[in-house]
């Protein structure tokens, strides 16, 4: 990569690293009387960067006024940016996406008709769009976007500046803008700082299904209306960025008020929250949203999941825990809730019951939460929140039932631990509060639109610096949080990896913590990225004893999968005091875990072998969509037809299991199969892989079924071979492999 300043003369300067490019061989400097020049990068037209600024390189921070530009962009002037020694430095750092909380994006929105207020108006209640065109400083362009005003409260209450829901494919289903389809514009009445809910959001994606956020500054018809917080749509897109799939059922909870049994007054219900309501399904439609997903079954799916919390027995804490499970996605429910207190969002469910959403998916049969809105984090009033609220409220039921599980609550903790280490925290949130505010204070105060004084925006920059300290202050010193737990020094997965015919050893080094022991340490895993996760008991002293003595070294053993399985696998250890104080080990278990993955046993004899490959097919031999594509070709050496259902190809020999044979494939006597290494597997007239091959050289394995263990039954390392060239058995010797070039249309035979 090279980053290159224009200043009369083009200045090239070498950069290296993938993430944030550092200028090694020279840096521009810009005196204060120079005249900017002007900022380019080049390199991979897909990269998209903002910039960062510094006056003496050892502290950068987000410059203010250069937005983002993608690689080979158009020559950008940078701004004239005073500083105290009269130096400024400019470096390039990859954006993280469209929401990147470190950008101030500028968005352009034009509109045809005169009335364009008055249709965004009706569309708030229609639910029809108004056509327009929207523009983004990096040069990214979306025609016939579809626009309309949204909100209930912030419509009254945001004066001029409304809400605007943009939808990307109006008129165009595949219209999306760098990855979205639909995206949100939202006045952030109340927040006079405007940032509250780009950060709640972007800290709870760590941790939870929410969507992303940060700020904006809108021009319509080329005026200009502000500031806005910029926010991701909970749509498909969010479901696939999280799940395995998006056939599974998407709710809302809507805020419905004093509704279900158990009202406490506006807001204070059951109904939205998960409660039994019965078995009528009528009594729960007024309650809760099917977004999307399979209407036919969704509401039975819903009610059987409600029955399962509310009304499994609960004199068997361990049964009641592994049956909710089962039903709920207890872990990310864990993180949803503590990450929901610790922000003191008033717009969550221990609250309102209510204003959230959740995925029924379909893989596991288990319901997750998503988050939904976030303008009203940082609730002043509960500051001094318990962060066990809920635990003694009927009405919430996720909280009541799931926290007086004992070994739950302590996971729930330990969560809420981890959040405040790494992120709700001042060292972490006073910088990106007063990033966001270097970025955006200008803008804010030349809106003309704003409904507050720029005193009550620096009054309120200041709460929010103070509430988040105070919070951090009450929370760390709370009694429920005070309990320490062991400390996991190290967790060691299997190395190698093991073979089918293995079991999996995973070893935790777990120290003591104030001399209180340790009561047990555990082992989760499974064999899917979705899921229940197993467990074992992991024991010290050469994995055998009670676990309360010895080195320290705590072991267990994983069952044996088929080769190819991805292992994920992730400890608990739970301390000798009172409470039984829990810690993980990945700290973000289970949203991030450790894994292996099983590898293939023993080289078998097969009489079927690879013959012939290609990895950079030209013109040699189209496939019959008429494309030029990667080819593995497989021989049948023996004299008899080999059923090949089951047995799979693979590029990688620690994912030997990547692509399988359909059932019903088989290789007639002394003949020969091609398959399409082209990753396109939606084609189901021929054979067609879900991998390419590098053009470079690799191996290519051919392993057996898994009821066979997995053997391995032949491998080919090819080199660089060039275009049209192919890597295959020699006709002179069949048991030699060298470089062929094949006549074009044809196989080297």
């Amino acid at each position: 990569m090279c980053i290159s300043f224009l200043t009369g003369r083009l200045l090239a300067f070498c950069v290296l690293g993938s993430g944030i490019l550092t200028i090694h061989a020279a840096t521009l400097r810009v005196t204060g009387g120079s005249a900017a020049p002007a900022l380019q990068v080049v390199g991979d037209r897909d990269d998209e960067w903002r910039f960062e600024a510094s006056s003496h390189l050892a502290e950068w921070e987000s410059a203010a006024g250069m937005g983002t530009m993608y690689s080979d962009g158009d020559p950008r002037p940078l701004p004239a940016l005073q500083t105290t020694n009269g130096n400024r430095f400019f470096r390039a750092v990859r954006a993280e996406g469209l929401f990147d909380d470190r950008v101030l994006r500028t968005l352009h929105l034009r509109f045809e008709m005169a009335n364009w207020a008055t249709l965004l108006t009706r569309g708030r209640m229609t639910g029809s769009n108004t056509l327009a065109v929207l523009s983004l400083d990096n040069g990214r362009t979306n025609f016939g976007v579809g626009a309309r005003y949204k909100g209930n409260t912030s419509f009254d209450a945001g004066g001029a500046k409304k809400s605007i829901n943009l939808e990307m494919d109006f008129t165009n289903s595949t219209g999306r803008l760098m990855g979205y389809k639909t995206v949100n514009l939202n006045n952030a009445a109340g927040d006079e700082s405007i940032m509250r809910e780009s950060i709640y959001f972007n800290v709870m994606h760590e941790y939870a299904p929410s969507p992303r956020g940060a700020l904006a500054r809108l021009f319509i018809n080329g005026t200009n209306w502000g500031v806005y917080s910029f926010v991701e749509q909970e749509n498909s897109i969010l479901v696939k960025e999280w799940f395995a799939s998006n056939d599974g059922d998407r709710w809302r909870a809507p805020n419905i008020g004093g509704q279900g049994p158990g009202s406490g007054g506006a807001f204070g219900g059951s109904g939205s929250a998960l409660a039994w309501l019965g078995t009528n399904v009528s009594a729960y439609r007024s309650n809760y949203e099917l977004k999307s997903g399979d209407s036919t079954n969704a509401w039975r799916r819903l009610i059987s999941v409600i029955d399962v919390l509310n009304n499994s027995p609960t004199n068997n804490m361990n049964a009641f825990a592994e049956r909710v499970d089962q039903v709920l996605a207890v872990d990310r429910w864990l993180w949803f809730l503590a990450v929901e207190n610790l922000f003191a969002d008033d717009d969550s469910y221990f609250n309102k019951g209510a204003d959230y959403g959740f995925y029924f998916e379909v893989e596991s049969g288990r319901i997750h939460p998503i988050e939904h809105d976030g303008n009203e984090a940082f609730t002043p009033g509960d500051l001094n929140l318990s962060p066990v609220q809920g635990i003694n409220i009927t009405a919430r039921p996720v909280l009541y039932r799931l926290l007086r599980v004992p070994q739950f609550k302590q996971r729930y903790l330990a969560h809420m631990r981890t959040v405040l280490e790494e992120r709700y925290n001042p060292a972490y949130l006073t910088p990106l509060i007063q990033c966001i505010h270097r970025l955006s204070v200008a803008d804010i105060a030349a809106d003309t639109k704003r409904n507050f004084t720029m005193t009550s925006y620096t009054n309120d920059l200041n709460a929010l610096r103070g509430f988040v300290t105070n919070r951090h202050r009450v929370l760390t010193n709370h009694a429920e949080l005070r309990p320490r737990a062991p400390r996991i020094e190290t967790v060691t997965v299997p190395v190698p990896s093991p073979d089918p015919s293995q079991e999996g050893t995973v070893t935790a080094r777990v120290l003591e913590t104030d001399g209180e022991g340790i009561e047990s340490v555990w082992l989760y895993w499974r064999d899917k990225s979705y899921g229940v996760f197993q467990s074992t008991r992991m024991f010290d002293d050469g994995m055998h004893g009670d676990g309360g003595a010895g080195d320290g070294l705590f072991g267990a053993s994983i069952v044996k999968y088929p080769a190819g399985t991805r292992v994920r696998c992730y400890v608990e250890a739970r301390s000798g005091n009172a409470v039984r104080a829990a810690a993980f080990y990945p700290a973000r278990a289970e949203q991030v875990t450790l894994s292996y993955r099983v590898r293939t046993s023993e080289v078998l004899a097969s009489p079927v072998v690879i013959n012939e490959l290609m990895a950079d097919n030209k013109r040699t031999l189209a496939d019959p969509q008429g494309e030029f594509d990667d080819w593995i070709e497989s021989l049948n050496t023996s004299q008899s037809a080999v059923d090949l259902s089951g047995y799979h190809l693979s590029d990688d020999a620690s994912n030997p299991r990547k692509w399988t044979f359909p059932a019903a494939t088989t290789i007639a006597p002394g003949g020969y199969l091609l398959v399409w290494a082209d990753e396109d597997s939606s084609v189901t007239t021929e054979l067609h892989t879900n991998f390419r091959l590098s053009n470079n050289g690799e191996t290519v394995l051919l392993v057996g079924p898994d009821d066979s263990g997995n053997g391995l039954l032949d491998q080919v390392t090819y080199p660089d071979l060039g275009p049209d060239r192919s890597y295959g058995r020699t006709p002179s010797d069949p048991k030699l492999f060298g470089i062929l070039t094949p006549t074009p249309g044809k196989f080297n035979r």
